[in-house]
């Protein structure tokens, strides 16, 4: 009796509730990465291979800051093989990291760009028999600093452009529930956590991973 007592415009809005609803569904359901985050698909073991130019030595940047990039990416989940190992690991991935300073006539800051490239052996469209290596994931950035802050300067960039590296990787391997839910961290949007399964009002105890020069954060 009480759906009988429906008005019209009370359908109506049900009706135009129910076609948004649907809409989002299929937005989301046709939501397609993009091709260097489809490269990641099923990356599970990589090599990181880090080189300094000599003016970058002279900084005071080393190759062994390699190994705090392989440690943010295994506390993100993700296999380091040894870099003389990485033509053991399926599809010869490696990350790649060239770091070069330099220093512009007449300037007191120094001038640094870090490139960070996903380096993995793929097939030529035209010719599948032909497997040759290439980068297919790839971020670069620039940034100045007077020459006493320059190392740590190239180190937190190299942070987040890893924490950018590792959100593609992870939305690359998700499933669709996570992804939704990766997305709606990345806007601002809370995320709520699901409580205990015995009703208790403590939040579990989670393990995030985060950076000091960056609002990114990943659980």
């Amino acid at each position: 009796e009480e759906t009988n007592m429906m008005t019209r415009p009370d359908r109506i809005r049900i009706a135009l509730v129910m076609v948004c609803l649907l809409g989002v569904s299929a937005a989301n359901s046709d939501a397609k990465l993009e091709a260097r985050q489809e490269s990641l698909r099923g990356v599970q073991a990589i090599a990181v291979d880090i080189s300094c130019s000599k003016d970058a030595l002279d900084a005071g940047l080393t190759e062994e800051d390699a190994k705090t990039v392989e440690k943010q990416i295994e506390q993100a989940g993700i296999k380091v093989m040894p870099k003389q190992l990485w033509g053991k690991v399926p599809g010869r991935c490696r990350l790649k990291i060239t770091v070069d300073v330099c220093r512009p006539s007449g300037l007191e800051t120094f001038v640094c760009s870090v490139r960070l490239g996903f380096v993995q052996a793929v097939a030529l469209e035209r010719s599948p028999q032909t497997i040759v290596e290439a980068t297919t994931w790839e971020i670069t950035s620039l940034a100045h600093s007077p020459k006493n802050a320059l190392a740590e300067t190239v180190r937190k960039n190299l942070e987040t452009m890893v924490d950018s590296f590792i959100k593609d990787c992870r939305s690359a391997n998700s499933q669709p529930g996570e992804q939704s839910a990766a997305a709606a961290s990345d806007t601002g949007t809370p995320v709520t956590v699901p409580s205990a399964p015995n009703g208790n009002s403590q939040p579990t105890e989670q393990k995030y991973v985060a950076s000091t020069s960056s609002s990114v954060f990943h659980k």
